[in-house]
């Protein structure tokens, strides 16, 4: 099926309030505020608001409203990104921001944090203990850019390990005292223990006396669970959603093209990558209808067929001199760096959550309604100061193991008159189509009663110590009861009993701890994996289930992979994230195919 998206324009501020608005603004940076950044903007700055999601469109600028409160009124910001890419990536769209609003990166200090990097500035500097080096770090920078997971350890009081001037609460103090608001991105990709992770963790930032707290969702297709949690944790909050049409109007700007969206139902043993295969002359059709100003994206859900599919593509199409890139979790930074200047790029998450860039031709499979809708805005972004390409084209590939999503989408589509090649408006008809068509997922409810609330045992339990001396008994009382509410249980005193048990359990107790504390989770099949299939090689940590049924590949020593490392890198500070990747590994695995 064929449908045709329509360009969507977004609601500007309006004029009076615009150039009120612009009052603190340079007048040499023509900038346009869209409707929901001013309200977003406005939101933060409301005294009775704690937090505020904003979902507008993807590719609406809701980077830019989330940080005007460092640019127009000096606030510190700590902003949190669910890939590594994604925060690399934001650094230089931060970095824009400065230069448009006549900022340097001495007026407001900024820093990017993830684990290799963290490891690499600690050393530089001579930090004794990842704790101390962190708050180092959030003294002296206005904008601390990272990801969920550091943030999530600072708040469970792990990096007060191995410190001598740390007590477990000082870290998270510190967050506290030196930042005004936090700001998670595209927190959709996420379920019911990171939102019990989140939760827990703005509940102590927002209760620390003296010290209000803000906090910013911002993602175009927010999870319902995560705003019921807020709600019913008495948390104040605002939703802002943007304000679109179809056509050019006074006082809309346009952040979307239009675009043909393609709806493939695979047949009975079809993928991504069956379909990749024969299409490939299509594709070759369309790069010559459009003069040879193309950019592309394959994004598939596994990261072995997307790495299958870039190595098809590559001798496929370099007699029409198209060149291919990959970008997965297979690829180390240097390949991700080149592959995006491919012409067709081809990758998992680490693209739709983790790259900003300009695409007028985009085939993706996808998991839920989410990913649909994340993986669709990748095209046809309206971008500054470049040239809309010639024309916009998508394939959605439905799974043939449900073949029932494409056929509702059809029906859908039909009870709104809507047939082969008709018109459809993007924010609303689209929108509401596909999360009709997807099914409802899991959102794991028991989990947060059962496991996610030792979290905030935890977080009372330490405030509790008696080495603390009462210091912060009133904390941990306000906590409880607010702990309690958010989970929905008379009392925290079951929970916090169960957490002492699980703690003093010697077998069991930490490794459940661990990962009941943990973000994401881990996998204890992690291995060190030495990539041989690509020129330079890559080193990097990956789970070794995927590599086995998909690969082939030999084990080999420890001091092989260090060596090998050396030959690559000739910086030692390239070498901290290979290194890294043997702390936790079960072994080391090169890739031979």
């Amino acid at each position: 099926m064929l449908i045709k998206l329509l360009p969507v324009y977004s609601q500007l501020a309006g004029v009076d309030e615009e150039e009120q608005f612009r009052i603190h603004t340079p007048t040499s940076s023509k900038l346009f505020f869209s409707k929901h950044q001013r309200e977003t903007f406005e939101a933060l700055l409301d005294p009775k608001i704690e937090v505020v999601f904003n979902t507008a469109m993807t590719g609406d600028g809701k980077s830019l409203a989330a940080y005007l409160p460092v640019l127009v009124r000096g606030w510190h910001a700590f902003g949190m990104y669910p890939t590594n890419e994604l925060l690399r990536d934001q650094r230089k769209q931060f970095e824009e921001y400065l230069r448009l609003f006549g900022l340097t990166t001495e007026q407001t200090p900024l820093t990017t944090l993830w684990g290799a990097e963290m490891a690499r500035l600690q050393n530089e500097n001579n930090f004794r203990a990842r704790g101390e080096f962190l708050k180092e770090r959030f003294s002296n920078h206005n904008v601390v850019l990272t990801n969920p997971d550091i943030f999530n350890l600072v708040m469970n009081y792990a990096y007060a390990r191995g410190s001598r001037m740390f007590t477990p609460q000082e870290l998270p103090y510190s967050l506290a005292t030196n930042f005004d608001y936090f700001i998670m991105d595209e927190f959709h990709i996420f379920a019911m223990p990171q939102i019990v992770a989140a939760l827990t963790a703005m509940l102590y930032l927002v209760n620390q006396s003296g010290y209000p707290k803000k906090f910013l969702f911002s993602s175009a297709t927010m999870s319902d669970s995560l705003r019921e949690m807020v709600a019913r944790s008495g948390l104040k909050y605002r939703e802002i959603k943007g304000a679109y049409g179809n056509g050019a109007a006074p006082h809309y700007r346009q952040v979307l093209y239009e675009s043909d969206l393609h709806l493939h139902k695979l047949e009975q043993d079809d993928n991504a990558e069956t379909w990749v295969r024969g299409h490939v002359d299509e594709m070759v059709s369309f790069w010559r209808s459009c003069e040879g100003r193309v950019k592309g994206a394959i994004i598939v859900n596994s990261v072995v067929a997307a790495r299958r599919i870039a190595r098809f593509l590559e001798e496929a199409l370099k007699p029409h001199n198209i060149s291919i890139g990959e970008n997965t979790g297979l690829t180390d930074e240097e390949q991700k760096r080149v592959a995006l200047e491919k012409q067709i790029v081809v990758g998992t998450a680490t693209i739709d959550v983790g790259v900003d860039f300009n695409i007028n031709f985009l085939v993706f499979e996808s998991v839920n309604a989410g990913t649909f809708l994340q993986r669709l805005g990748r095209l046809g972004r309206v971008k500054r100061d470049q040239h809309a390409f010639a024309k916009y084209t998508a394939h959605a590939l439905l799974s043939a193991k449900t073949p029932w999503v494409y056929d509702k989408l059809v029906k859908k589509f039909q009870e709104r008159g809507i047939g082969e090649g008709d018109a459809v408006d993007r924010p609303t008809i689209l929108r509401e189509v596909v999360a009709e068509s997807f099914p409802n997922e899991n959102d794991f409810a028991a989990y947060a009663k059962r496991w996610g609330i030792l979290q905030a045992a935890q977080v009372v339990n330490v405030l509790e110590d008696k080495k603390n001396q009462g210091a912060y008994t009133s904390l941990a009382e306000e906590l409880k009861a607010k702990y309690a509410t958010m989970f929905g249980v008379k009392s925290l005193e079951p929970a916090q009993k169960r957490y002492w048990a699980v703690a003093n359990n010697e077998e069991r107790g930490k490794k459940i701890l661990d990962e009941v504390l943990g973000f994401r989770g881990s996998s204890p099949f992690q291995v060190a994996c030495w990539d041989a299939t690509v020129e330079p090689n890559a080193f990097l940590a990956y789970d070794l289930l995927p590599l086995v049924s998909s690969t082939n590949y030999v084990t080999v020593e420890r001091e092989d992979y260090e060596r090998a490392v050396e030959r690559r890198y000739a910086e030692p500070n390239q070498r901290a994230e290979p290194f890294n990747a043997l702390k936790y590994s079960l072994a080391v695995c090169r890739r031979d195919m």
